[in-house]
């Protein structure tokens, strides 16, 4: 019993060691690494199954599925280039240093600071290198609000706990170009 509890004790220190760290930034710090940053909308919410399939649920528990991902339209690219109009952007469960997507509202416009997936042991299956990915060390998206032409979020300062700032849109394009 003594041998099964030091095991035990050795595998849950070697699991948080591999966790996920690091230094929150940002949006505007944030965004200088960013590979594209750009204003849109969240279409839909796609829940994968295990098997890599598509579900056509349109929200079910995190013990039934294995990836996650918004398909999001594309209403301007504020740095970098794509083409599509349409695409997925990836969120994780924590492993991939990756936050989740659950709560991004279908038919809100962000502002969101992107890069392209890499593979890796913890990958959701059905994700590509056409794909996106949003990282969590770092304040990866704003609100955008079409009516006000304003935008809300952590855009400055250096510790997450800093208030929320709402910006004209044409003082957050000054600011991050």
């Amino acid at each position: 019993m003594k041998k099964l509890s030091i095991t035990l004790i050795f595998i849950l220190i070697s699991t948080l060691t591999f966790a996920c760290s690091c230094s929150w930034t940002n949006f505007l710090k944030a965004s200088k690494n960013s590979e594209l940053i750009i204003k849109a909308r969240v279409l839909k919410h796609n829940y994968y199954l295990p098997n890599g399939k598509l579900t056509n649920l349109t929200h079910i528990d995190s013990l039934d599925y294995s990836g996650h991902s918004i398909t999001i339209e594309l209403i301007e690219i504020i740095k970098g280039t794509e083409k599509r109009k349409t695409f997925e952007i990836y969120g994780g469960n924590g492993w991939d240093c990756r936050p989740p997507l659950q709560n991004f509202e279908i038919n809100k416009t962000y502002i969101f600071s992107i890069y392209k997936t890499n593979r890796t042991k913890w990958s959701q299956t059905q994700e590509d290198n056409k794909d996106y990915s949003l990282y969590s060390c770092s304040e990866f998206l704003i609100e955008y609000f079409p009516e006000t032409n304003e935008v809300k979020g952590r855009l400055r300062g250096k510790k997450s706990s800093i208030n929320e700032r709402i910006w004209t849109y044409d003082k957050f394009l000054k600011k991050i170009t």
